[in-house]
């Protein structure tokens, strides 16, 4: 197997990873995001909205997120930042602290407020009638902003659009990329199901490709008189701790296993790909263990199989 073959074959191990934790990644925190934004106030009762200024900063900054619970107005204190409608222009929602509070005996409570960030107090005083006041629990930073974000119109079209699209091209992609029936691909097989040690059906289909018998017959004559060294090679990179050449040596036998027909090796070869590939150094112990053991199973089968023609 070739160096630039090697290093391809790293690379879109590498890009298959980070696509798989970017993917990941996004559906975790859109769902994360749904159920803080849309679920948790309707079934924990607590509420969000987002900070338009900087009045109260640097605790909460304008694109912060802040979160509310409606607590009653007996148990307001001085200090507290609470959530209310002004009494004065537009009667806007505002987000400021408590500097002074006064509770009648009929429960309502009248206060003035400040934003931190403010020189002075708000010019208003506001009276709470209803018993009841959202006050701040706490503040989720930037959140908002990438609320607004995706309010826009032109990240809205291209969700609309381009994630529908998206959806696409990948079904096409797997489609393409699908083994015609009857093709044991190994890296479709490493999940469970048991794979023979030797199958002449890819063996047959290099013969075609390579439009010679005697050339995929010498493949296999040297696929078999080197898998020694190439096992050796792994074991020595995993024993010292080399995954740049345990990866280099477990790409290269298990592209010529693939080649070949000795899908469980190359059954084997995935799983310690993975475990390399996810930096589980337990993990490719054991991998690499499975490929020692294979061996000698894997030279008897080729041993009968290889010398006789590729029909």
């Amino acid at each position: 197997m070739t160096a630039p073959l090697v290093r391809h074959q790293r690379v879109s191990t590498f890009v298959r990873a980070m696509v798989n934790v970017i993917t990941t990644t996004v559906m975790v925190a859109s769902v994360a995001a749904f159920l803080f934004l849309a679920v948790g106030p309707r079934v924990l009762g607590y509420q969000t909205s987002t900070m338009l200024t900087g009045s109260m900063s640097p605790l909460i900054n304008p694109g912060d997120v802040v979160v509310t619970v409606p607590v009653a107005v007996k148990d307001l204190k001085v200090g507290d930042i609470i959530t209310y409608h002004i009494p004065v222009e537009d009667q806007r929602v505002e987000t400021h602290r408590i500097i002074d509070l006064a509770v009648n005996s009929q429960g309502t409570a009248t206060v003035r407020t400040k934003g931190d960030a403010n020189n002075g107090a708000d010019p208003w005083t506001a009276t709470l009638a209803g018993g009841q006041v959202d006050r701040q629990v706490f503040t989720v930073p930037y959140l908002g902003n990438a609320i607004r974000t995706l309010r826009d119109p032109v990240v809205l079209k291209v969700l609309m659009y381009g994630a529908p699209a998206a959806m696409v091209v990948m079904v096409l992609v797997s489609i393409w990329r699908k083994k015609p029936e009857g093709d044991d691909d190994a890296d479709a097989g490493a999940a469970q199901r048991p794979l023979p040690a030797f199958d002449r059906r890819p063996l047959k289909r290099l013969a075609r490709e390579m439009k010679s018998k005697e050339a995929a017959e010498k493949f296999a004559a040297a696929y078999a008189r080197l898998l020694p060294q190439r096992v050796d090679k792994i074991s020595h990179a995993l024993s010292s701790g080399d995954s740049d050449l345990a990866m280099d040596a477990v790409l290269s036998l298990k592209t010529s296993s693939s080649m070949v027909g000795a899908l469980r090796m190359e059954q084997h070869c995935v799983r310690l790909e993975h475990a390399l590939v996810m930096t589980d150094h337990t993990a490719a112990i054991q991998a690499g263990e499975l490929v020692r053991e294979h061996q000698p199973q894997l030279e008897k089968a080729l041993g009968g199989h290889t010398m006789r023609r590729v029909a």
